[in-house]
């Protein structure tokens, strides 16, 4: 796999801001196919953020949510089969959706089984504390498959940048309970620290969030990688 660098918007950008987003970025944005840049945009956008990055060389786009479910009675949900297409990734079980939308293991866990049904590759969010159980509650078969990014606990500490010891102390414990899958750190990732943090061994890419939010140093950041 290639190194990633994920730009996560959130729920900050609003139709317009989205679309400005894009622009500004496509002009900054030198085309870097060593690497794998992922814009994780809401559900909302995606048609037309996925019309836009079709012709930009090395940028694909992740899905922020996914349902539990499949297409059916689920009034408010996203199923998985209508991202194929839009979306190469789905980002699972980050810390708010955990936090505010009460998401459990076992739903982020079912919410694997739907992005590989339809050939979505899960990016798979933990604390510190959720790693262990979080891949006990994944198939044999899907762990071979799965991203995982490791995120800090609480909203304090998520826009903390944190030291490299305090990274890579976490790292033996992913790889034991993943079978050494590919693992990417967000948290306090801006652009003065990027660098740094995405030379980390270990480490297989990057995950900003707020410090995504200005195209232009966004895609200048992604230029010097």
């Amino acid at each position: 796999m290639k190194k990633m660098v994920v730009a996560n918007w959130k729920a900050y950008l609003s139709a317009d801001r989205a679309r400005q987003w894009c622009d500004v970025f496509a002009e900054v944005y030198r085309p870097r196919l060593d690497m794998d840049v992922v814009i994780a945009v809401p559900a909302l956008f995606m048609e037309s953020v996925a019309k836009w990055a079709q012709p930009i060389a090395g940028v694909s786009l992740a899905a922020q949510g996914v349902s539990s479910y499949p297409q059916g009675s689920y009034t408010g949900s996203t199923p998985a089969a209508w991202l194929r297409g839009l979306a190469r990734y789905t980002l699972i079980g980050h810390r708010e959706r955990r936090q505010y939308f009460r998401e459990t293991t076992q739903d982020v866990a079912r919410q694997v089984y739907e992005s590989l049904v339809e050939d979505l590759h899960p990016i798979v969010c933990f604390g510190r504390d959720q790693i262990v159980t979080q891949a006990a509650a994944m198939a044999s078969e899907e762990l071979p498959k799965l991203i995982w990014a490791y995120t800090p606990e609480t909203p304090a500490t998520l826009e903390m940048a944190r030291s490299e010891a305090d990274i890579t102390a976490v790292l033996p414990t992913v790889a034991r309970a993943t079978d050494n899958r590919p693992i990417l750190y967000g948290g306090g990732v801006t652009v003065e620290n990027a660098s740094r943090l995405w030379s980390l061994p270990g480490l297989s890419g990057i995950m900003l969030g707020k410090a995504c939010l200005d195209a232009a140093a966004f895609a200048g950041l992604v230029n010097r990688l």
